[in-house]
């Protein structure tokens, strides 16, 4: 199998400190990548040379058109920053001062996904803290050419740490010893250091536990005879894969941050790997050897974290979720608990966060959390065509001579904004919590009569569904790693979307959150159904599923850009279809959840509502 490992290791950027680690952190990883049979390719600042964008693409576009790769390993270390969900930079050399020499990592994964590649990882050693100020890139520029092509490959991102943390380095005694604990752990971890997490899936002898390593060898035994057993076949391999690094780096890397920075946990988003990738591979007696280099020579202690360390909330119910993920700092580990102990009750969570609207008659928009400072819609609609109910709560009247916009820019009582779909026939809440918008739900009023009988037979549905999202809010919206403790085939769904989509003509919003949990699994085809079952539902569709869907210029949307922050990674999807002067206040957006634009960018867009150069 032919296979490329791609090591970028940056450490000097202007208006960053300079790192110490990371050029090295690149060539301790090409080295490892080599001894396991890659090909390599180093771009590192080693005697003042300049890492740019054009030169890793260039390199990756020759890889793809040469096609002689079924794996690509793209690794990074640097700087790095994050805006949001699935909102990933990597810094350049020149990327402290030119946005063009950034590296948008969701981006670059999103166009990997459209290669012919059959796997393709991405390893980010690199902080993934909020900017220090809004003036920063809304999507980077990527790294795979784009290739329209009908591919089924798979796409994994291991991440050095938590969104919203530091991913640390240590220095050592001297710049020649100084590593970030990332790299150093998953060096170490795929080189057979946790004998429990390496396999040969080839095995059977009539029980799963067999087939790895720690189970297959008696250490006692082997350490008597090496030879007292053997794999079955000669050229059988020992391997560790994806989901194998899934098992046990988190805490292998927490352990080791122990004690010695203010703690590190990294997330590694695996998707279902139908087919087996190994990243490491060991003949028998490799395998044999590190049964016995484990067994005699005491390994690192795997110990849990300090509990105070990642400042995690006990969720005794969603009322004490908070939005604001970043200051949180939420514990991976501690959501997918919490969903399996709820999900294995068959309880979601309270239903507390969640009431029908004050009203149930018009169209309308309901503040839960926040007060309401003013509605802004385009003067095309004069402006007017909403009434206050109270400082909470609008609606539109329909029997009005006008027609009133889909969508309008809510101010809020600090100068920030966010964009609202409205979608005529319901009312849309909008739940915030800690100042920050958590979720939005909507929910059809009674004018709206099929759905609205519809809805109330199938209100608990609705509910539940709406919850789980409550959780993967928590989480960053990162649906992967939230769902993965539930059976989803057990309660009659695919998968995480499939179980979300279900319900959204009750709720328009579940198809918004089922459109970004197949993306981020990058399956199209179910986006694509999505948005073909919604413009039947409703007579506009959310900017952000006919973006995610490639139909923005195909339909009437609600919303002038898109509702979730999440949606500003897909520059190259809306970039042709949003005026120019809107992605000027992008630069002024706010890290958070859901899109937030500061007080600047908040005067920019009512200038241009107002002006009608929104519509």
């Amino acid at each position: 199998m032919s296979k490329i490992a791609i090591c970028i290791g940056v450490n000097n950027v202007a208006n960053f400190t300079p790192l110490k680690g990371a050029t090295l952190g690149a060539i301790e990883f090409s080295k490892w990548a080599s001894a396991q049979g890659y090909e390599t390719k180093l771009f590192t600042d080693e005697k003042g040379n300049l890492v740019r964008v054009r030169e890793i693409y260039d390199f990756i576009k020759d890889c793809l058109e040469e096609m002689r790769y079924e794996q690509i390993i793209v690794y990074f270390s640097g700087h790095g920053i994050s805006r949001g969900p699935n909102q990933e930079f990597w810094y350049l050399s020149e990327g402290g001062d030119n946005d063009n020499e950034i590296i948008g990592l969701t981006r670059s994964a999103d166009d990997a996904r459209n290669c012919q590649i059959k796997y393709v990882l991405f390893i980010s050693d690199a902080c993934r803290s909020l900017p220090t100020d809004y003036y920063q890139p809304t999507s980077g520029q990527t790294l795979f050419a784009k290739q329209k092509v009908s591919t089924n490959n798979t796409i994994d991102i291991f991440y050095a740490t938590r969104p919203g943390a530091p991913a640390y380095e240590i220095a050592g005694d001297n710049l020649k010893d100084a590593h970030g604990i990332f790299t150093e752990s998953l060096i170490d971890y795929l080189s057979g250091e946790v004998p429990e997490t390496v396999v040969n899936n080839d095995i059977d002898e009539g029980t799963e536990i067999k087939r790895y390593l720690s189970k297959y060898y008696d250490p006692v035994k082997l350490s008597a005879d090496i030879n007292y057993k053997s794999l079955r076949e000669e050229n059988q391999k020992w391997i560790i894969s994806a989901p194998e690094v899934d098992l046990k780096l988190k805490e292998y890397v927490e352990s080791r941050a122990f004690g010695v920075t203010q703690g590190q946990s990294p997330e590694i988003r695996v998707q279902n790997h139908k087919t087996e990738y190994p990243l490491a591979t060991f003949t028998d007696i490799q395998g044999k050897n590190l049964m016995l280099k484990n067994w005699i020579i005491s390994k690192p202690v795997v110990q849990p974290a300090h509990p105070g360390m990642f400042k995690v909330n006990v969720l005794k119910d969603v009322k004490d979720l908070s939005i604001n993920l970043w200051n949180n700092k939420s514990d991976q580990n501690h959501l997918a608990i919490q969903v399996e102990n709820v999900a294995e009750k068959n309880v979601f969570v309270s239903d507390k966060l969640f009431k029908d609207p004050l009203y149930d008659q018009y169209t309308g928009i309901e503040l839960i959390g926040e007060t309401m400072i003013d509605f802004i819609t385009p003067a095309y609609s004069r402006n007017i065509p909403w009434r206050y109910r109270n400082s909470n709560s609008i609606s539109f009247h329909h029997e009005q001579p006008y027609k009133y916009s889909s969508f309008g820019l809510l101010l809020l009582e600090n100068g920030r904004s966010i964009p609202v779909a409205v979608i005529e026939g319901f009312v849309a809440q909008l739940i915030f919590k800690d100042g920050y918008l958590f979720t939005v739900n909507y929910t059809p009023v009674k004018s709206n009569s099929l759905n609205y009988s519809q809805f109330q037979e199938k209100k608990e549905m609705i509910i539940q569904k709406r919850n789980l999202v409550a959780i993967a809010a928590n989480n960053g919206f990162n649906y992967e790693d939230t769902f993965k403790k539930i059976d989803f085939g057990k309660l009659g769904y695919d998968d995480a979307g499939s179980f979300l989509r279900y319900g959204k003509a009750l709720d328009p919003s579940l198809g918004l959150y089922a459109a970004y949990a197949f993306r981020e699994t990058g399956n199209f085809d179910k986006i694509r159904s999505v948005y073909d079952y919604m413009i039947l539902d409703n007579p506009v569709v959310p900017f952000d599923v006919a973006m995610l869907a490639g139909k923005l210029d195909e339909t009437s949307i609600a919303s002038f850009c898109p509702v979730m922050s999440s949606g500003w990674a897909y520059r190259d999807l809306y970039e042709k279809f949003i005026n120019k002067e809107i992605l000027e206040a992008t630069k002024y957006l706010e890290p958070g959840l859901w899109t937030t634009f500061s007080v600047k960018g908040t005067e920019l867009l009512i200038n241009l509502i107002n002006d009608n150069h929104i519509k």
